[in-house]
């Protein structure tokens, strides 16, 4: 047996060092540090976005489909080109999956290199080499910090080195911006466009708030995914840990975790996999309460959550506060007495929940996905007026 096991560590050991090797060695085959020159365009027309493929429920791809779109709507000729193999069919497949109504032309490696453009945008940061070659003004949208999104080592500081590239950056949420200058020397402009979300697909649910002191059975919506900056383990770690105490009240909790494949086992809970846009609306109306790590940069589902009506909880450690007041959610420690202690408050206190509730809603009325693609449409008229 112990044989056997040494074996299996070695094959694993193995088979990661193979990965590791051919990501480097793909990365290496077109990483260029040389900093961009990036000349005045005439006009501003046509955007091309550079994507890594198009995956399918996907929050940074749907938010790049969601700014194309609206771009459209102000009259800008929208592209999605793959710096990846993929083809053409399975692309509008999983575009549709993201964002059904988007608009833009998608177009796959291939036609990368015949890209005629006006503005050109990285929209990660592999795809800033491939921008780098493609004529027109160079822009990076940045969807997080991500070399948060790597071990310290090469990856990490290749990354990094992106954003000194000289291309014109326009973060979302100004986390980002945050970031970049703290660590970088950036060479180039950095704008920020509003983290939005959208009104028309979550509006709000209207619940009994004062029910929750008389209740004995809570549902707890929980975003997860198998990645380090959405916090997978200590959650489950917590939530088991605050399960089991509200237990000794009488209080029961049941733990709903998605946004991972159904092989993603959470503890003390159920998995419901990757939901389309109407099973989570159901999923927020079921649920008390709502729970997501923004351990990086914030993403779509807290807007979602607080949209519904949701309480929404999430990490002191986190970025929630760049992007809406603290007192508009429960904000927890990864301390899991700290989280039983809020939730015991608020089912015992149900003005504290709807005190949050109305700050979510004010922070969230002005928010949309039409007035950032606005906000990304004065940028570049900026650039033209220069």
């Amino acid at each position: 047996m112990v044989t056997i096991i040494k074996m299996l560590k070695k094959i694993y050991h193995l088979a990661r060092l193979k990965k590791e090797k051919d990501f480097m060695s793909n990365i290496a085959s077109f990483i260029d540090f040389d900093a961009v020159e990036n000349i005045k365009p005439a006009k501003t027309r046509t955007i091309t976005f550079v994507v890594p493929g198009m995956s399918a429920y996907s929050g940074g791809h749907t938010s790049i489909l969601r700014l194309g779109t609206q771009l459209c709507e102000l009259g800008y000729e929208i592209k999605y080109v793959s710096y990846i193999v993929q083809t053409k069919e399975e692309m509008i497949k999983n575009a549709k999956i993201n964002l059904s109504s988007y608009r833009g032309d998608i177009l796959t490696n291939n036609e990368l290199n015949s890209i005629k453009t006006d503005i050109v945008v990285a929209t990660s940061w592999e795809s800033t080499f491939f921008v780098k070659k493609i004529s027109g003004y160079k822009m990076y949208f940045v969807q997080d910090y991500e070399p948060y999104f790597h071990l310290y080592g090469e990856a990490f500081l290749f990354a990094k080195k992106t954003y000194d590239l000289g291309l014109h950056m326009v973060s979302l949420g100004k986390w980002n911006k945050h970031m970049i200058e703290k660590n970088c020397e950036i060479k180039s402009d950095i704008d920020v466009i509003e983290f939005p979300y959208e009104k028309s697909e979550y509006s709000n649910v209207e619940r009994n708030y004062d029910a929750y002191k008389n209740k004995s059975d809570f549902t707890i919506a929980v975003y997860i995914k198998n990645t380090g900056k959405r916090a997978p383990y200590i959650i489950q770690h917590i939530l088991e840990n605050v399960k089991n105490e509200l237990v000794k009240d009488n209080i029961y909790l049941s733990i709903k975790y998605y946004g991972e494949d159904k092989y993603f086992k959470g503890s003390s809970g159920e998995n419901l996999g990757k939901l389309t846009k109407s099973q989570l609306f159901s999923l927020y109306k079921e649920a008390d309460f709502g729970m997501c790590a923004s351990l990086t940069n914030i993403s779509l589902v807290p807007y979602e959550m607080l949209a519904t009506g949701l309480p929404l909880i999430e990490f002191e450690d986190g970025t929630y506060k760049y992007f809406l007041p603290e007192d508009s959610a429960i904000i927890t420690t990864f301390n899991w007495k700290d989280l039983y202690y809020n939730i015991k408050e608020s089912i015992r206190n149900p003005e504290l929940i709807k005190k949050r509730s109305e700050k979510a809603y004010l922070a969230l009325e002005n928010l949309s996905w039409r007035n950032s693609a606005q906000q990304f449409s004065n940028i570049l008229n900026r650039i033209v007026d220069k």
